[in-house]
């Protein structure tokens, strides 16, 4: 028998219960592939993380699953891993081995206090969606305000420009059919604040309460067009969910988009298997 620790991290919030739940497995050596997606069923939450020892140079290997796939990066899971390890150990640098490639995460610490974490993520494949602005709009519930973009960066983004995402009422069959990982609503940012919504129905995720992935791709985006300008700039994300998360894009021309924030571990637990 076989056990197996875990830690549920709360992302992208500093409250307990808010953000992005994720399970972390800190021993995943030797764990066969079957038995990681199998656990990551069984924790039914969004992603789950399994750390391993680096092969090619990082800090860990960081395998990450959702409960139907084994997917090469996405946001939370990167920044709650990180914060999981910064816990346990005065590190200030986490350098993550993904199936993109080498993802590293800057630890902010105030004294000895864990107060941060900003990974810097793969610089997103950003175009026209090329898709009937009128058929998204009945499949969002909602019109859009200007015009849908589709980004990868590791995982597929159908950016969704609308005037208020709370208005949106998704169908989530016919959201379905635009075969990308994450359908991202954002409206026009308020100064340096925007709020935004995502919806994954091929992952069979109704709604996320924070995706640091598709935050980090529409930043990107915005500052390409010119909507805001090289800074920071904070996604809310949720809050129709009642799990108010706060991410938080630096943007700089010319570099790849960080993202970050902070996280809350809420609980621990064992496997016995």
């Amino acid at each position: 028998m076989r056990s197996l620790r875990y830690t549920i991290v709360d992302v992208f919030t500093a409250t307990p219960l808010e953000g992005n739940p994720l399970a972390v497995f800190t021993g995943g050596d030797g764990l066969p592939d079957d038995v990681m997606q199998a656990l990551a069923r069984e924790t039914n939450l969004s992603e789950t993380t399994f750390l391993q020892r680096a092969t090619d140079g990082g800090t860990a290997r960081l395998r990450i699953f959702t409960p139907a796939a084994e997917i090469p990066f996405a946001g939370h899971p990167v920044l709650g891993s990180a914060w999981v390890i910064a816990r346990a150990t005065p590190i200030h640098a986490i350098g993550f081995e993904t199936g993109m490639g080498l993802v590293p995460v800057a630890i902010e610490r105030d004294g000895g206090t864990l107060v941060g974490a900003r990974m810097t993520q793969p610089e997103p494949l950003i175009g026209p969606a090329g898709v009937d602005a009128d058929a998204l709009s009945a499949a969002l519930g909602t019109p859009l305000v200007g015009e849908p973009m589709r980004a990868a960066n590791g995982i597929s983004h159908l950016l969704c420009p609308v005037a208020d995402v709370s208005a949106a009422r998704p169908d989530l069959r016919a959201l379905a059919d635009y075969d990308v990982a994450t359908v991202y609503l954002w409206a026009p940012p308020t100064g340096d604040e925007l709020r935004t919504r995502m919806f994954s129905p091929l992952d069979g995720i109704n709604e996320d309460p924070a995706t640091g992935s598709a935050a980090g791709a529409l930043g990107a985006h915005l500052l390409a067009s010119g909507v805001v300008g090289p800074g920071r700039v904070t996604m809310v994300q949720g809050v129709e969910m009642l799990r108010p998360s706060r991410i938080e894009v630096d943007l700089a021309e010319g570099q790849p988009p960080v993202v970050g924030g902070q996280c809350a571990v809420v609980a621990r637990g064992e496997f016995q298997l």
